[in-house]
């Protein structure tokens, strides 16, 4: 398929801090896709939501006639019908660990960064509540590190670095919040990590995404 296959427009159901959200904005900045991103809070139960949102998650893709939740099936559906530039390998090893490489990101990744993010951006910054450092620390010295450990060790070698795959979108994503929340890890600790978010922060399409998060955030 080429461009002919594109939707027309669509439009993305979420909030954009949302590392989900924000993977899925990144895949369509990248192949050139037009939407319209919709505001809508995980968990909401609008039942106009729920009809497309079963499980009440952002985010959600809808074009005329369709409709799919779940960042990683977006993604995947994204591919298919506007396949250039891939951001799946072709090799079906290195596709089976691309893949990988994004769930870990949306498991394991997002579960030990989300917490800081939450208490220094979304209590602190949104709804004006104090944020429970202690359990901010908790997870910068005590939950991360080892993730951070297994992304220099395993994932960066397996990165192209001529190439954005969907698994580097993926484990850019929550890095982005973790700098949004003032966590950035340490370049000295993890240099191929640090080296790998600046490049990905530096390619056009994704840096204006994390401009204007950080111009929401007033951190621009």
């Amino acid at each position: 398929m080429g461009d002919t296959s594109k939707p027309s427009k669509g439009r993305l159901h979420g909030v954009s801090l949302s590392p989900f959200v924000r993977k899925v904005r990144a895949v369509l900045a990248i192949k050139g896709i037009d939407y319209e991103l919709v505001n809508v809070m995980p968990g909401a139960m609008d039942p106009a939501f729920l009809a497309i949102s079963p499980l009440s998650k952002v985010p959600v893709w809808e074009e005329e006639g369709f409709s799919v939740p779940d960042s990683s099936v977006i993604a995947a559906y994204l591919e298919r019908i506007v396949p250039e530039p891939a951001l799946l390998p072709e090799d079906p090893r290195r596709l089976a660990r691309d893949l990988f490489w994004e769930e870990y990101a949306d498991t394991r990744l997002v579960e030990a960064g989300t917490p800081a993010f939450f208490q220094r951006v979304v209590r602190a910054k949104i709804f004006k509540e104090e944020p429970d450092e202690e359990l901010v620390q908790r997870h910068l010295e005590d939950l991360l590190p080892p993730v951070f450990d297994q992304l220099e060790a395993t994932f960066l070698p397996e990165v192209d670095a001529d190439r954005i795959t969907l698994g580097a979108i993926s484990v850019w994503s929550p890095m982005v919040n973790l700098e949004h929340a003032d966590a950035a890890l340490d370049a000295a600790e993890w240099p191929g990590l640090a080296a790998f978010v600046d490049r990905l922060n530096a390619q056009p399409q994704l840096a204006a995404i994390v401009a204007e998060e950080r111009a929401m955030l007033g951190n621009a």
